[in-house]
């Protein structure tokens, strides 16, 4: 499954919002992937921007788009694809946010957009902002319910960071939660990377995948060696006797809700760490989860 960047047309409802997306320098970006994708760090975090931008562009155009960041790259290109670029002024995500909003102007009803959703699909997007019509205040959470990916209203105070979801909820803004998987999965570390490309990655990123990942997301064949019930942690044996942990996200993302020592599983590893897994079923395209 892929993410197309131009099966839908603009609707009326989406066009409504000004989309804010804040993008951090992309060499700087995505820190907590560092260990795992190394020098490739600047053009994963470049490509999963662009993906999220084309998606955006789609739900609503380029004159109700808006990009901050301070990264030249970026900047030119997109600029050159008439979307308004607002300098970031360096002092945080809400604060990057913050200029965006200034920039739509006094009024404005504005969708403050997490720049890291390499899944996101321009029909997601706007259902959510269909949805955000409804309210005058609301916000979508992330896949994990705590973080938030969608931040909607007028002249709202972001409150982007850990644990935000319960701070835009005492704001007042009213959570939806909306069954959009390519909307709510933001990235920021193995797992989520992972969870993203099951989802079908966006063309930019899908591309820095193929073409530079082979050594460092894997799959494999592997045995359940230990599994804490309790925890939902454990560890597989690979075929060649190594020893690969994973945490419980690997297997609460999995769908599976018991592990027996022995069991046989396809695991995704990233760095040695175990970030997805399932049981493979009989024939083939026919994964158990």
């Amino acid at each position: 499954m892929t993410t197309s960047s131009h099966a839908h047309p603009v609707t009326a409802g989406s066009t409504d919002w000004h989309v804010v997306v804040p993008v951090k320098e992309t060499r700087h970006g995505k820190s907590r992937l560092a260990r795992a994708v190394g020098s490739d760090r600047a053009d994963l975090s470049a490509a999963i921007a662009t993906d999220t931008l084309s998606a955006a562009l789609q739900a609503v155009g380029p004159e109700r788009l808006l990009v901050v960041t301070s990264d030249d790259g970026l900047s030119g290109s997109w600029a050159a694809r008439g979307v308004r670029v607002v300098p970031d002024p360096g002092t945080g995500l809400n604060d990057a946010v913050r200029a965006g909003m200034r920039a739509a102007g006094p009024g404005a009803s504005v969708a403050a957009l997490l720049g890291d959703l390499p899944a996101l699909d321009g029909a997601s997007l706007r259902s959510a902002l269909e949805a955000a019509r409804q309210h005058g205040e609301s916000f979508v959470p992330d896949a994990d319910g705590t973080g938030t990916v969608l931040r909607c209203g007028v002249g709202f105070t972001p409150r982007f960071g850990a644990a935000s979801a319960g701070r835009h909820a005492a704001d007042g803004a009213v959570r939806l939660e909306l069954p959009l998987p390519r909307l709510r999965t933001d990235v920021d570390d193995a797992r989520s990377l992972s969870q993203a490309r099951h989802l079908g990655l966006g063309p930019a990123t899908r591309a820095v995948l193929q073409h530079r990942a082979s050594g460092w997301i894997r799959s494999m064949q592997a045995t359940v060696h230990r599994f804490d019930p309790e925890t939902h942690t454990g560890s597989v044996l690979r075929d060649d006797g190594v020893e690969l942990a994973f945490e419980a996200p690997a297997f609460e993302s999995s769908g599976l809700r018991l592990l027996r020592i022995g069991q046989r599983l396809t695991v995704e590893v990233v760095d040695d760490l175990v970030v997805a897994m399932h049981i493979v079923g009989v024939g083939p395209g026919q994964p158990i989860r």
